[in-house]
């Protein structure tokens, strides 16, 4: 008889962003799965008709069936296009619906458990085999304002999901009638054991993550004009979409109005990330507090593994009820600039404590957690 407390033979994740770089939440919960036994199918967030202008013949081969390559073991990843985003109203949410059931069907899904990340995928799951879990990273109408029909696809999900996982409480109640199972982003193991090669710099300020329009920009302008000896270090992504070409510019107007002071690296490799971390003097986390109101942050998590301390605006902070030791939560570049300069004078052990709090919160633990909640014990793909 198979152990009760086994993890799903076959999984597979309709993500929300591709593969690489896989340093994302979806990345770390399929690793976790596949080191307890399970294999994945992995399929990118869609790309829709705007790549046909660069890749006519990619975005054809991925419309109707997917073409799934081995990245490393026990993961295999497919591209998918559609038409328009499902995001983009009620009939385009219908539309991309019919193209990812024909997509899985000549796919040949049938994993014991299916997690769906995008709200506006859901409804192209329906009659989907095993188990279906909806796993929520964020308040999609905040980070998303343009988003249309987000209240009836979350209903729709909290009707029919077999389970739902939120990053953050506060997203508990977008799902009505259901009581969802909270499991927050966590850091790695690696992150916390390795080696310190890098003394800290003084007076320098990092941001490692994705840089978009939920940046605050004139946060840290405010910053930096109050706090002329310090630099900011920005490791990461640009990920400004076509409508935000005016975020995306006043981005590129800050690093001219402060060169040297405020320079942006591109993107980190995950292995550069503790000597990056070991560095800086403080971490800033500007993020604007009506776009990340119910997100649980991964920066948060790495810097506490690496004992940093960090200066973040209100949002995921504020209510996520997983905010590490000595963490300085501030409105405005006035607080965040006498927060940076305290923070640069604090007690030695005060990293220690954030050390044992991430220590408590890796990776394996979240994925345990997420188990217990997505594949509950007793669970079999043959009981469906």
């Amino acid at each position: 008889m198979p152990d009760p407390h086994s993890p799903p033979p076959t999984v597979g994740v309709l993500a929300k962003d591709p593969w690489h770089p896989a340093f994302r939440r979806e990345h770390h919960l399929v690793r976790g799965l596949v080191a307890r036994g399970s294999t994945v199918r992995f399929v990118q967030a869609p790309a829709d008709v705007g790549r046909v202008r660069t890749d006519p013949a990619g975005w054809a081969r991925h419309l109707l069936g997917g073409r799934f390559t081995d990245v490393e073991p026990g993961v295999a990843v497919s591209e998918r296009s559609t038409v328009l985003p499902g995001s983009r109203g009620t009939t385009a949410e219908r539309l991309d619906a019919a193209a990812l059931r024909v997509f899985l069907h000549r796919s040949g899904w049938a994993p014991d458990l299916t997690v769906v990340q995008l709200p506006w995928e859901w409804r192209g799951t329906q009659g989907s085999p095993g188990r279906v879990v909806f796993d929520c990273t964020d308040d999609w109408s905040r980070l998303l304002p343009h988003a249309r029909g987000l209240p009836d696809q979350l209903r729709r999900i909290a009707d029919e999901a077999d389970e739902v996982v939120v990053v953050n409480p506060v997203l508990a109640p977008l799902f009505p009638g259901r009581r969802p199972a909270v499991v927050p982003n966590g850091t790695d193991e690696a992150l916390l054991t390795a080696p310190r090669r890098r003394q800290r710099r003084p007076s320098t300020m990092v941001y490692v993550g994705t840089i978009a329009e939920r940046f605050d920009v004139e946060l840290v302008r405010g910053v930096l004009h109050r706090l002329p000896g310090w630099t900011l270090q920005l490791y990461g992504e640009l990920a400004f979409p076509d409508r935000a070409r005016a975020a995306a510019e006043r981005f590129a107007a800050l690093l001219r109005e402060f060169p040297g002071r405020c320079t942006h690296h591109g993107l980190l490799p995950r292995s550069g990330l503790a000597d990056v971390l070991d560095a800086a003097t403080v971490a800033l986390v500007p993020d604007l507090p009506e776009r990340t109101l119910g997100q649980s942050s991964m920066k948060a998590h790495d810097h506490a593994a690496r004992g940093l301390p960090t200066v973040a605006t209100t949002g995921h902070h504020e209510e996520a009820g997983e905010v590490a030791p000595h963490t300085r939560v501030v409105t405005g570049a006035g607080e965040a600039a006498d927060a940076v300069l305290a923070a640069a004078t604090e007690p030695g052990a005060w990293a220690d404590a954030r050390r044992d709090w991430a220590a408590h919160r890796t990776w394996s633990h979240r994925t345990d957690a997420w188990l217990a909640a997505a594949w509950p014990a007793g669970v079999r793909a043959a009981d469906r």
